[in-house]
């Protein structure tokens, strides 16, 4: 009997950690400061972003977002994830945390690399993990996803690169 539970903790606790990763990048025709200003500017996401919207919140280091996520395929949902990281013109992440942490979470990162000439590396990536993650993945909503940051790009590149 306890061998078995001790078993099945271990195999809970195994997949906690398993994890997988979905990222999309692009050369936008900006400084990664505009670039930057555009990513936190969240009360402006209406003027560009078709599939994420922004219903209020902290934009600050560990603050929290409320936001709602609508894109093909799905149901549109809210959530509230905390912003998890903010080196200013570098990287910005936010985690949302499903029940428990390391049940399901996504942490979901934009990550600016200067190139020069104006120009900039946007990373738009997003971590799943957790004891869910496997089975997650491969959902109809997990397929199209990438889709997602593709689009997420092309409306920021289009919208960043309109404001010359």
């Amino acid at each position: 009997m306890w061998i078995a539970l001790l078993i099945i903790v271990f195999v809970l606790f195994a997949l906690s950690f398993t994890k997988f990763e979905i990222r999309k990048e692009i050369v936008i025709n900006q400084s990664p400061e505009n670039v930057w200003n555009v990513i936190v500017d969240f009360q402006n996401y209406k003027h560009w972003n078709t599939q994420l919207t922004y219903l209020g919140g902290d934009i600050k280091s560990n603050g929290y977002l409320h936001l709602k996520l609508s894109v093909s395929g799905t149901a549109p949902y809210e959530f509230k994830p905390k912003i998890s990281y903010w080196e200013e013109n570098k990287k910005f992440a936010w985690i949302a945390v499903t029940g428990l942490q390391r049940i399901f979470d996504g942490e979901h990162f934009f990550e600016l690399k200067d190139l020069g000439n104006n120009t900039t590396l946007l990373i738009n990536r997003e971590e799943y993990r957790g004891i869910l993650s496997m089975i997650i993945k491969n959902l109809p909503m997990m397929k199209n996803a990438p889709a997602g940051f593709e689009i997420m790009n092309l409306e920021m590149k289009n919208y960043i690169e309109s404001q010359k």
